[in-house]
């Protein structure tokens, strides 16, 4: 008896982590969004201002804004490893490709396409636009994660309660 008592238990506590690791993870995804914003500000800014090449301004670029795009913390070690002989834009959005929408994504994939080929006032347009994009993709998650996180960790815990009863 005590053991049915400990494992449903043990059951009800790995459906709470469950729900509490889905809640960071939708949380980390607005994050990542915020964090590829604030690097196409920063790039059209340098590429406004300096003309810089790309690959310049992603080795000058602050960490805690690399570390957001790519669903870290500044502190982690492995931003510090990434980020030391430089790291491609389009290998960034691949590296946090698990983070973001698919249109989000696609809008990532085809801006680092585009910057560097054309002109500085057409680079600067096109980074106003997909700020433009990015943002209102950005709406779009924020108007639907309270559902999304009342919807999974309700479904979560549920299903906890579920399988301890049906194991009881």
């Amino acid at each position: 008896m005590i053991w049915k008592v400990i494992g449903s238990l043990v059951l009800l506590l790995a459906g709470g982590y469950i729900s509490a690791a889905i809640t960071r993870f939708e949380r980390r995804r607005l994050r990542v969004l915020d964090g590829y914003i604030s690097l196409i500000y920063y790039i059209k800014g340098q590429i406004d201002c300096y003309a810089m090449p790309l690959s310049d301004i992603l080795d000058r670029a602050d960490p805690a804004i690399l570390a957001a795009c790519l669903g870290l913390e500044p502190t982690d070690p492995f931003l510090r490893l990434s980020t030391e002989g430089g790291f491609p834009l389009p290998a960034m959005v691949k590296e946090s490709r698990l983070y973001l929408e698919p249109e989000s994504e696609r809008l990532l994939t085809t801006l680092t396409g585009e910057l560097g080929a054309t002109y500085r006032t057409e680079q600067v347009a096109r980074c106003d636009y997909y700020v433009a994009a990015l943002t209102e993709e950005r709406r779009k998650l924020n108007d639907t994660l309270p559902s999304r996180l009342r919807a999974t960790c309700t479904l979560c815990i549920c299903c906890a309660i579920g399988a301890a009863v049906l194991l009881w």
